[in-house]
């Protein structure tokens, strides 16, 4: 049974616990794509607004090339947050079946998720993917939240 569908169709299928050194001898039906992390601070979490979606949503995106997936969330939240990390913790894998986007056809992938304390928090520094950066208490409105990243902060 699918944890949750969003408004748009996609669907978080399935979470799967299991250690990170796993995750490159685990057999998927499907290709891990990306990571996402939950970056903390001050016991809140930050979030980015997305230029293109025009909703906040955590740091993340697609794995680059020689690069593994926790390298790829340190880069995303640094690209998109200009936040630095040092240490992140891996939670575990993430399956969706995602509607038709800019990324591709309808498709089911996996993404890898991440969480990590920050110890100062950077000042933002607008691009191409995000307008602005918030630091969410999980609570408060703040609009348009993406409801599938909304869940997510719940499994770390």
């Amino acid at each position: 049974m699918a944890i949750m569908t969003d408004s748009r169709g996609n669907i978080f299928l399935e979470f799967i616990n299991i250690e990170y050194d796993k995750v490159t001898t685990i057999t998927l039906d499907a290709s891990l794509t990306h990571a996402l992390i939950v970056a903390k601070f001050q016991g809140k979490y930050l979030f980015m607004h997305n230029k293109w979606r025009k909703n906040w949503e955590l740091p993340g995106g697609i794995i680059e090339a020689g690069e593994n997936a926790q390298q790829c969330a340190i880069r995303e939240l640094f690209e998109e947050t200009n936040q630095n990390i040092d240490t992140v913790e891996f939670k575990g894998l993430m399956k969706f079946r995602l509607q038709p986007s800019f990324h591709g056809p309808e498709r089911t992938e996996y993404g890898a998720l991440f969480v990590g304390e920050l110890y100062q928090l950077d000042d933002f520094v607008e691009n191409d993917e995000a307008s602005s950066i918030i630091l969410w208490d999980g609570i408060s409105e703040i609009g348009d939240i993406a409801e599938i990243d909304r869940k997510l902060i719940e499994f770390v």
